[in-house]
């Protein structure tokens, strides 16, 4: 973390220079004014590692806010935004919550003659809230319903 009081310390150990060098007329006060200097050079060093780390940790901010907005969510499902202004997917919102892209499939043995694709995780995902109490749940396959017109068509079916 980046600790201002180092630049203070700097400065405070420039002001004492100066003030020495008023006076600098024997070996044992250049030796003095020597050893100012080496730690002024080394505060200021300390200084410049942590703002190098800041500007990383601004970087790594940055590149996730940028991949934030580059997904959308509507009809239950994260859609993928194209560098022409489309939509990819559907995407499974838990997986993107864990950084993962996943698409949603078909699910299967399913009647998919209606206004929405009825879709899935094949990853499958379990109720974080029975984790925490200490339940053995199998993973659970929640499902969404996206309207057809949002698709493609033969999306889902190899032609």
């Amino acid at each position: 973390m980046f600790d201002p009081s180092s630049i203070g310390a700097a400065l405070g150990s420039v002001k004492t220079i100066i003030d020495l060098l008023k006076d600098a007329n024997d070996k044992q006060l250049a030796f003095k004014i020597n050893a100012e200097v080496a730690n002024v050079q080394g505060k200021l060093l300390e200084v410049q590692q942590q703002a190098l780390g800041l500007q990383l940790d601004n970087q790594e901010l940055r590149a996730e806010i940028e991949k934030s907005k580059s997904y959308v969510q509507h009809h239950s499902v994260i859609w993928k935004l194209r560098s022409d202004g489309t939509e990819d997917g559907p995407l499974c919102p838990a997986c993107i919550g864990e950084d993962r892209e996943m698409r949603l499939v078909l699910v299967p043995h399913f009647d998919q003659t209606g206004p929405f694709w009825i879709v899935y995780c094949p990853k499958g995902h379990v109720d974080h809230r029975a984790k925490t109490q200490g339940f053995q749940v199998q993973k659970q396959e929640s499902t969404y319903h996206v309207p057809k017109e949002l698709l493609p068509e033969n999306y889902f079916y190899c032609p």
